[in-house]
């Protein structure tokens, strides 16, 4: 074999290696859009990529002792490039999987249906290229190890390459291409210096793989949500850490994050009203009653989205700094949301331990699709934002889960771990999946009524008041931990609440593996 030849294999194994990190991370991404980014998601891209390198170990073993020739290996790279080229088109399996086994079975059909194939093409290459390096039997041991060792090079440079700039600055479809194309290439040179000319017409597969249109992002189409309504899709965007959608849909703006609404903001904000946001469920709005003059105070808010929250402390003049871990999050809510305020990408948990001012209010609402970042519901999470707090501040927190629910008792357990006193108010009347209100601090939660001023007084019922009556809850406590950084279970707690929330989102704006 020519030195050229060897060198080619080489870079095969490297490249392989690089292209096989890429697809898991660029699977975990696109299976996001219709599950979240709960480690559950994680779980199942790792198991089926591992599992298909597994199978493909064995059968690129197999053949290579059948047909040990360059040519085959290199067919197979370019056939790998062509599946993984497919696979950004494939959100209707993902829908038809969600539909049918749910978030966790749902995850891991939809990964094995769409990945396996490729990336056990991509385990037959390391094998193969072993057995082309050893043909006659010598430094058998030296030549595998070195083999993995490139390849193990390649998988490092793969995931740097791919999670902190190819997702980041071009999104996941062109990350798909990249990694198809560049399989292909490898591919394709090595069969054209393997077969010549004949070898010559796979030159051209790279080039049509990298020039595939990618999946309409839907951008400026309508169609019509399960409950009857019109909904207009306004943009798309993928960020390091999600798929954001920004929707239309009747007199609201919703921001989606893997295929769960984070926001929903009247369109006109000139038209929003103090006391409005508690009228419509928002409890959030609850805080600037917590204090006789909440002019001039000021709140700290983890978890921006589309700025609802701030725009609602904005109205009764508290002075708000806001902190997202997504820097496009804060872009699309100054361009689609109209956010004027204040706000930095960073981390919450960091934030707050490094924090130096003092806050009236803070409010944690870091919900990343449905998986809430589990280091700010520790007890050193709590204990961190206590620390930004002036001694009589409170802490909000907008709990996702079923009101009885092990994930909602845990939260509370851990508040009162770390606050004196601690008061929750779901947002509805029963004990399906909805939004909680978690207030918490070192003094007793009292709301001033307030909002009777700012509704300009009257008599008879305040539906504010009763609402809060009706719907403050107390978790059960059986089974509920005191949640903390060394053990924190929260997204197996909530067991089936995130494929509920999500059905409920569907039943909102229609299927999110649309998007």
């Amino acid at each position: 074999m020519s030195r050229l030849a060897t060198v080619w294999l080489l870079v095969a194994a490297a490249g392989c290696g690089a292209v096989v990190m890429a697809v898991e991370l660029l699977g975990a991404r696109m299976l996001g859009v219709a599950y979240g980014g709960s480690i559950e998601v994680w779980a199942a891209m790792i198991a089926v990529t591992l599992l298909s390198l597994a199978v493909g170990y064995f059968v690129g073993g197999w053949l290579s002792d059948r047909r040990p020739r360059p040519a085959v290996l290199y067919g197979v790279l370019v056939a790998a490039g062509a599946l993984i080229a497919v696979s950004p088109h494939t959100s209707p399996i993902l829908e038809s999987c969600h539909g049918a086994l749910g978030t966790r079975g749902g995850a891991l059909a939809s990964s094995a249906i769409v990945f396996s194939l490729p990336l056990a093409l991509l385990g037959m290459v390391s094998p193969f290229i072993i057995r082309l390096l050893c043909e006659g039997g010598r430094r058998v041991g030296v030549r595998a190890g070195g083999v993995y060792a490139i390849s193990t090079l390649g998988s490092v440079a793969g995931t740097l390459l791919t999670g902190l700039w190819l997702i980041p600055s071009f999104g996941t479809s062109t990350g798909f291409r990249v990694a198809a194309a560049a399989a292909a290439a490898v591919g394709a040179v090595g069969l054209a210096c393997s077969l010549g000319w004949k070898g010559g017409a796979a030159a051209a597969v790279p080039l049509v793989l990298a020039c595939l249109p990618s999946p309409d992002p839907g951008v400026g189409r309508s169609y019509t949500a399960p409950d009857g309504q019109v909904v207009e899709v306004k943009a798309v965007r993928d960020s390091a850490h999600g798929r954001i959608v920004v929707l239309d849909k009747g007199r609201y703006r919703l921001l989606v994050v893997n295929g769960i609404v984070q926001t929903g903001i009247p369109r006109d904000l000139t038209r929003l009203a103090k006391g409005q946001c508690l009228a419509l469920g928002y409890y959030q709005e609850l805080l600037p009653y917590t204090v006789a003059e909440p002019r001039g105070r000021r709140a700290l808010l983890i978890g921006l989205a589309g700025g609802m929250t701030a725009a609602m402390l904005g109205l009764h003049e508290i002075e708000v700094d806001s902190v997202d871990l997504d820097p496009e999050v804060i872009e699309v809510a100054r361009e689609h949301f109209g956010f004027r305020g204040r706000a930095v990408a960073a981390d919450g948990r960091l934030f707050l331990e490094k924090c130096s001012e003092r806050y009236d209010f803070c409010i944690i609402d870091t919900y990343s699709g449905d998986v809430f970042p589990f280091h700010l519901a520790t007890r050193e999470g709590f204990a961190a934002a206590k620390r930004v707090l002036r001694p009589d501040g409170v802490l909000a927190i907008n709990c996702i889960g079923a009101p009885s629910g092990r994930a909602f008792a845990s939260i509370v357990a851990t508040l009162e771990a770390v606050f004196a006193h601690v008061l929750a108010i779901q947002n509805e009347a029963g004990d399906d999946v909805q939004t909680i209100t978690v207030f918490a601090s070192d003094r007793e939660v009292r709301f001033n009524k307030g909002w009777l001023d700012d509704a300009g007084g009257g008599s008879g019922p305040d539906p504010v008041s009763q609402a809060i009556q009706r719907f403050s809850v107390r978790p059960q406590r059986a089974g509920a931990l005191v949640l903390t950084d060394d053990y924190c279970p929260l997204e197996s707690l909530r067991g089936g609440e995130a494929l509920r929330w999500r059905a409920r989102t569907a039943r909102n704006i229609g299927q999110p593996g649309a998007f």
